[in-house]
């Protein structure tokens, strides 16, 4: 089965996902899926889509208040599909984004009002794309159990792609990492080649004898038969008319090998993750700094292809005027409780808005929609007029509190 169909006259996308095909067998293998042997690959791709499947997903209006919406919570946040939970949906289909580009789910619609109900997932291989002569997209599914195929158009169709440069199908990252890859497995079979020898190169000397290409063949034949089976510590045996000289090693190289980090740095900077989650050193900053960091500008990368393709499909046009699909991601970016009361406290804010931003729900009470001021606080040029009124109070009072005495003598 093909991975894409060509769209109209381009081949490009196609091309693309061609030369990501692992060739010698019968049942291709992708380039991306086959890229998570790779520990660096398998630990970058397992944070992005770890953070995506946590962090839930929030419908707001366009002031930003959270619109609260059962519906779309069940479907986003608790269960996606018949059979998996809404973290899994999510995580498969970022892994998929990643390796391969492209990942899917069919919508299936309440028939009468056409709201989003639950996903279908389908494996990329199991995605056939066509753009008809109107440009128009057809998705066609096929079940890899039964054979059954089902057709959809595009709005029917959650399609996650992070980066795409036609707008219809998406590229992996992965393409872009085959020197860095190349060079690091190097590096690893060089040292396995090392370790699993258990011995240098070395010269044999055959004293006394002129030695023809056959006869060096031989003798180079005869010393590795004896290195064979020999266990670390095992002594070789030579006669008079040999003597063996181990070539040394240059540990340098090894510890090049295995301290080399720019294969690494690579495919973080290509997946867009924080260095030092690969174990590369990271600079002088806090590991809250740094998640924040993080958070706030890389994961975006791949939270708003997400929230844009969800509200494209999910909300209806009425709804997409009004309302979009955000991640909240408050347990790492959000304030803490003492800079949301000074928010308050300052008339930044208002009170249910502090509570929005504390992650809890919004107050009925119609005066917590009201802005706070302290007594405590004047205007600058109301300063000396303010005081005054102040005094006068005190003045006021005083004189209450002698005539009171009075009285009561």
């Amino acid at each position: 089965m093909s991975f894409f169909q060509p769209l109209g006259s381009s081949k490009v996308s196609y091309d693309d996902y061609i030369t990501s095909v692992i060739g010698g067998n019968y049942s291709p293998e992708y380039v991306g899926v086959s890229a998570l042997k790779n520990s660096d690959i398998l630990t970058a791709v397992s944070i992005i889509a770890g953070d995506v499947a946590r962090f839930p997903l929030l419908k707001k209006d366009t002031t930003g208040n959270i619109e609260q919406d059962e519906e779309i919570n069940y479907l986003l946040n608790v269960k996606s599909t018949g059979n998996t939970s809404a973290r899994t949906w999510k995580f498969a289909m970022t892994v998929n984004a990643i390796l391969t580009g492209n990942s899917f789910s069919r919508i299936l619609r309440d028939p009468k009002t056409g709201k989003a109900l639950q996903f279908q997932f389908y494996r990329p291989s199991e995605t056939t794309v066509e753009e008809t002569n109107d440009h128009r997209l057809i998705y066609t599914f096929t079940d890899r159990l039964t054979g059954a195929t089902v057709k959809c158009e595009a709005p029917d169709v959650i399609h996650w792609k992070f980066f795409s440069h036609d707008t219809i199908l998406g590229r992996s990252p992965l393409l872009s990492l085959g020197d860095e890859i190349s060079l690091q497995d190097g590096g690893l079979n060089t040292l396995i080649k090392f370790f699993r020898d258990g011995f240098s190169s070395g010269i044999i000397k055959l004293k006394g004898a002129q030695l023809n290409g056959e006869a060096r063949k031989k003798a180079r034949m005869d010393f590795e038969k004896m290195r064979e089976g020999s266990t670390g510590g095992s002594p070789l045996v030579f006669d008079d008319t040999q003597e063996y000289t181990p070539l040394e090693i240059d540990t340098n190289v090894l510890q090049l090998i295995t301290s080399n980090n720019f294969s690494t740095a690579q495919i973080a900077k290509a997946l867009r993750v924080p260095s030092y989650k690969l174990g590369v050193n990271s600079p002088n900053q806090s590991v809250a700094q740094l998640m924040e960091d993080y958070v706030t500008n890389d994961l975006p990368f791949y939270f708003d292809a997400i929230t844009s393709e969800l509200g494209l499909k999910v909300l209806d046009n009425d709804e997409r005027r009004k309302y979009r699909i955000e991640f909240d991601t408050r347990s790492v970016t959000g304030r803490n409780v003492d800079e949301i009361v000074k928010l308050v406290n300052n008339q930044i804010l208002t009170p249910n808005q502090a509570l929005i931003e504390l992650g809890k729900e919004r107050s009925s009470d119609p005066n917590m929609d009201r802005y706070q001021s302290s007594l405590n606080y004047v205007f600058l040029d109301k300063k000396e007029e303010y005081q005054a009124m102040k005094g006068g109070e005190t003045r006021n009072a005083e004189t209450n509190q002698d005539e009171g005495t009075s009285d009561s003598e």
